[in-house]
């Protein structure tokens, strides 16, 4: 488990990236939110540490997706930022391959994840982003490795911290 994972910031699972044979993925890439009974308010998310859990119940009961039978898809919703609260859309068919016509290029989705991920900042801690937008190259490098250097302990200490946080919800 990485540190996206347990912030819920990770992009969700597509379904074209899920292990179908995997219990805990069969049905995860489906279980973005619920919807509301008051539509005003938008669907309700589901918080991705709990979709595992929620598709390997689902497998246990004897659910299988057919994808035969399949007449609506996933499109991720328009604030990345919000991890999993950036709701997907639920479409048809003719809709999702227009979607992923457009978004097709991966170097355009790249792109749009910078100017997301620089917009956030920008809100956040505006000096911060002034900093990172006037380093040289050698200064993003040397920094790039540092933070490298620091990942390994920062996502040990999350997944503490997961280990903690369950124990305590028992």
């Amino acid at each position: 488990m990485d540190a996206s994972e347990l912030t819920g910031l990770a992009a969700p699972l597509q379904q074209s990236a899920a292990d179908m044979n995997d219990p805990r993925q069969h049905f995860a890439w489906a279980l973005n939110s619920f919807p509301s009974p008051n539509q005003q308010m938008g669907d309700v998310p589901i918080h991705p540490m709990v979709r595992p859990l929620m598709s390997q119940l689902l497998w246990d009961f004897g659910f299988r997706h057919d994808p035969e039978l399949q007449t609506k898809w996933l499109i991720p919703g328009d604030h990345p930022e919000a991890g999993y609260l950036n709701v997907p859309a639920v479409v048809d068919a003719e809709q999702y391959e227009q979607w992923a016509a457009v978004h097709a290029d991966p170097d355009l989705a790249n792109e749009k994840w910078r100017d997301t991920a620089e917009a956030l900042l920008g809100k956040l801690d505006p000096k911060m982003l002034d900093r990172i937008n006037n380093m040289t190259p050698e200064q993003r490098a040397a920094a790039a490795e540092m933070q490298r250097e620091q990942l390994p302990a920062a996502f040990e200490r999350l997944a503490q911290l997961k280990k903690q946080a369950e124990g305590e919800a028992k």
